[in-house]
């Protein structure tokens, strides 16, 4: 189709730069209105619209209610680009002083959920200060490469309420679990588990959250035995939590905020949020552009497909990821 074109997570702000200052984020199987962004300045305010009651679509499609977006994928998607926090995160940064005081060397240990979330890249600690359990990667490595066959395509079309004929892109591409795994978790791991403080081994996993919550926190115990380091265990799961205090290891837990209210946005965070939404979500649309993170053909996982309602690629766009992708071959460092 002469209106679509593949666009780099990189090469995203050339989309932003052509929108209007209001920018509305929808999901086009629903309907439901994600967010606005307006621009003031330099920044974006941006209103976040639905609850955890807002979940729509007909009913009795066991699939449909397993891929349609839920209050923890959108709150996942904010987190990841540091537009809402933890609600403890102020007594996170003063216990993170605090173990400053003690002699031995304090690593932190971040659980699964963090690294779907993102905290990482938050920057609330240094990579010195990072213990990376392989069990992490495990976990991730299990929701990878589960993709839609046809049928279920049909089906997903019998449940949805709109737009049906954008789900067949989906078709032997990724599901909900698995693009999760793939454009929020695996990302932050693969960013920072080289710089990381120490890389320490676990037992093997289990179909069983609660088993493996114990395998993580096992190697944990573990490493802080054979290593003489204190280490503490991040998590924003009660569950796991439980665990760290049954096993005397430490361990800070992060609480969840109740609500999405996000901070106002810079630019880049607003296309980091649109690429986790799209990513997650498999599809969204902002303003007249339906952007794709889940495509046929797709080769990228940072690369993301827009298709044009009103027609044809604007030609400010086509202009300027020409001159981009031709400065990116000089090889110029800027």
């Amino acid at each position: 189709m002469t209106g679509e074109v593949v666009l780099s997570w990189e090469e995203l702000p050339m989309l932003l730069n052509r929108l209007p200052s209001t920018i509305n984020v929808d999901y086009p199987f629903t309907g439901q209105q994600i967010l606005t962004a307006e621009k003031t300045g330099k920044r974006y305010g941006i209103e976040h619209y639905l609850t955890q009651d807002d979940v729509d679509g007909f009913s009795g499609s066991e699939l449909w209610d397993r891929e349609k977006p839920r209050y923890g994928d959108y709150l996942q998607c904010f987190l990841a680009c540091n537009l809402v926090t933890y609600g403890n995160m102020n007594e996170f940064r003063e216990i993170h002083r605090t173990y400053g005081n003690i002699r031995a060397k304090v690593v932190y240990a971040p659980d699964t959920n963090l690294y779907y979330n993102r905290f990482l890249s938050t920057g609330a600690i240094r990579p010195e200060e990072l213990l990376v359990v392989d069990s992490v990667q495990k976990e991730i490595l299990l929701k990878q490469n589960r993709k839609f066959d046809a049928s279920e395509i049909a089906e997903l079309k019998n449940a949805v309420r709109y737009q049906k004929r954008l789900l067949e892109e989906f078709v032997n591409r990724r599901k909900k679990p698995s693009r999760k795994a793939a454009n929020l978790a695996l990302q932050e791991y693969r960013g920072h588990v080289d710089r990381a403080y120490a890389v320490t081994q676990s037992g093997e996993l289990t179909r069983d959250k609660e088993k493996n919550d114990v395998v993580f926190v096992e190697a944990v115990k573990e490493y802080q035995t054979k290593s003489h380091t204190y280490p503490v265990v991040l998590t924003c799961d009660g569950l796991l939590r439980d665990v760290c205090d049954t096993l005397d290891v430490e361990c800070f837990h992060l609480t969840l905020p109740r609500y999405i209210h996000p901070v106002d946005s810079s630019p880049e965070q607003l296309c980091h949020l649109i690429c986790n939404l799209a990513g997650v979500l498999g599809v969204i649309k902002v303003n007249n552009v339906v952007v794709y993170g889940e495509y046929r053909g797709k080769s990228g996982l940072n690369e993301y497909k827009l298709r044009f309602l009103g027609g044809d690629v604007p030609l400010e766009i086509e202009r300027d990821v020409e001159i981009c992708r031709g400065l990116s071959k000089l090889g110029i460092d800027f």
